[in-house]
């Protein structure tokens, strides 16, 4: 949600209910605004940089860094570099021929920052190579031979993937199928297929899969949780070694979110609340966080189109959506009345 909308809730909150302790948190599912979010909470220094983007043209991004350079933590959002609004809806119809090189060439450049670790933050883009730019970038070579050499280079550096999916790289939920969604012709997300899987066989003839100990098949990385995301790049950061996690579930231990929800009650704001809220994204994996703490949640949301049922699951206990004139503030100042009533005078 914009900028603010937290704080206009809490102060809503705060002024119906003033015997309570309001606190404000944004958060975000690792998508663009990831690093500018992460920025404004932890208080990051910006180092502004040019790389080239999707079609190779140059565009502006910035790195954000956290901490002390060699003990500190540089946040990326690849969308500044790589994502979607840098392209024409004609060309987002076949990303075929756009690159992820400028994903790499940032990569880069916060490990020329000094940290030690780099959290890249990877939603919905406008390339769809399978990473294959970023690992060029690097020094991969354009076919991939110096893959191993390049990994090595980079396993001294904590890499951190923060998606906002789980989807693999090949497969019917795959990075290619999922276009389909987004208005891809079927005969072009067939080709992309094709195309993903001719990365994955020539990164396991580089690197070859190590074996399942227990059913001795290959643990082939194109099935990883993650792969498929921003068109492959969550892939390349696997095979160079990245820990992966959802980008709402990661950002609930760094702005330190997750020590507050225990003795709390959670109040989460959404545009929508709906079939795909519920399932990922910052509602859902902060509201299943906050079930482990039998912290009751409610959620408060400018639409709400799903009933208390699809929400039970997560322990949401009640939404609430605008009603006509009625603004964010206003709807949390009158649910406040109903969760955090007034103590009894006596």
């Amino acid at each position: 949600m914009p900028a603010g909308i937290a704080e206009q809730v809490a102060g809503g909150w705060a002024a119906s209910a003033p015997h309570v302790q309001v606190g404000a948190f944004s958060s975000h599912d690792g998508g663009a605004g990831f690093a500018a979010v992460v920025a404004e909470r932890l208080g990051a220094a910006l180092h502004p940089v040019v790389v080239p983007g999707p079609t190779g043209a140059d565009v502006p991004a910035a790195v954000a860094v956290v901490g002390d350079a060699e003990g500190g933590t540089a946040y990326l959002d690849t969308a500044q570099v790589a994502g979607r609004h840098l392209v024409g809806a004609d060309r987002l119809r076949d990303p075929d021929g756009m690159t992820s090189a400028g994903v790499g060439r940032l990569l880069a450049l916060a490990r020329g920052t000094g940290v030690r670790r780099v959290v890249v933050g990877v939603g919905p883009l406008a390339c769809h190579d399978g990473g294959a730019g970023l690992l060029a970038a690097l020094g991969a070579g354009a076919d991939l031979t110096d893959l191993r050499a390049v990994r090595d280079d980079w396993a001294g550096t904590q890499l951190v993937l923060a998606s906002t999916t789980e989807s693999p790289l090949l497969g019917f939920s795959g990075a290619s199928a999922s276009l389909g969604e987004l208005g891809v012709a079927p005969e072009v997300t067939q080709r992309l297929e094709t195309a993903m899987g001719d990365v994955a066989d020539r990164v396991n003839a580089v690197l070859p899969p190590a074996r399942d100990l227990l059913t001795g098949l290959p643990r082939r990385p194109e099935r990883a949780a993650g792969a498929g995301a921003g068109g492959g790049v969550g892939y390349a950061l696997q095979l160079l070694g990245a820990r992966t996690d959802t980008g709402a579930r990661l950002l609930l231990d760094e702005l330190g979110i997750r020590p507050l929800l225990p003795g709390s009650l959670l109040v989460l704001v959404t545009d929508a609340y709906d079939h795909h809220t519920v399932h990922e994204g910052v509602v859902a994996e902060t509201a299943r966080a906050a079930l482990e703490t039998a912290t009751p949640t409610v959620v408060l949301a400018r639409e709400v189109a799903v009933g208390r049922r699809e929400g039970m699951s997560l322990g949401i206990s009640g939404s609430y959506a605008l009603r006509p004139g009625e603004d964010l503030a206003a709807l949390a100042g009158r649910v406040a009345r109903t969760w955090t009533p007034a103590p009894p005078t006596t």
